[in-house]
């Protein structure tokens, strides 16, 4: 996410999906995002304890020291009471479990008219494409989750990470953060009553390393 919007995600305590946002006739940043996946899903990536040399910065589309990362408990793939959830990468904006046939005959600018289409995955094969994402080392790009319409972030969110000075400077400039003392590139912000931990990192160092280092992951490199 850009740090300048993670302030509004706060105050909102939630990710919104681009379609809540934008509507109908929105500005997408992609023609496929109307496919009825992209439009109308909050996107997380899902990073397993072994895959040490997933980057802070992330991989795949957006992800570069210009944004930071927001650090979910896996509570929210385990409990998801926000809504639906599908797993697995989204295929050029259409939901995992659908194919370029589930779009015949839709209309071109309905992004809401396509809701259906979350319904062509299985729970078996939800299951089967998050544990395929997780469970071996290395990078595993295509470990999108895709969340309908929004992700609660109270409960939720255990950290932030920031790969650039700049974007840590705009995260420390938000009303009721705080840059911890003494101790360069840690600070933290305010959801509610919680302060999220901060951590400012390079952007090629190992996700799960910073995260446990920095105390927002475990000793095996869990969130909780």
């Amino acid at each position: 996410m850009a740090p300048e919007h993670v302030q509004s995600a706060l105050q909102q305590g939630q990710l919104n999906s681009a379609y809540s946002r934008l509507g109908r006739d929105g500005n997408y940043s992609r023609e496929a995002d109307k496919n009825g996946g992209g439009a109308l899903a909050v996107y997380t990536r899902a990073v397993g304890t072994q895959q040490a040399t997933w980057q802070a910065q992330g991989h795949g589309v957006g992800s570069n020291d210009s944004k930071v990362q927001l650090i979910l408990s896996p509570t929210v793939l385990q409990n998801p009471q926000h809504g639906w959830r599908a797993s697995s990468t989204d295929n050029m904006g259409r939901v995992p479990g659908s194919t370029p046939t589930h779009q015949a005959g839709l209309p071109s600018n309905d992004p809401l008219g396509r809701a259906p289409l979350w319904s062509h995955q299985t729970e078996s094969g939800r299951n089967r494409a998050f544990n395929d994402t997780v469970n071996t080392g290395g990078i595993q790009a295509n470990n999108e989750q895709l969340h309908w319409e929004k992700v609660p972030l109270e409960g939720n969110l255990k950290g932030i990470v920031a790969t650039s000075q700049g974007s840590f400077n705009t995260l420390m400039g938000m009303p009721g953060a705080q840059q911890t003392a003494g101790v360069a590139g840690r600070g933290s912000v305010r959801l509610g009553n919680q302060d999220i931990p901060v951590v400012l990192t390079p952007g090629n160092a190992s996700l799960v390393s910073t995260l446990r280092e920095a105390g927002i992951a475990d000793a095996n490199g869990r969130v909780r």
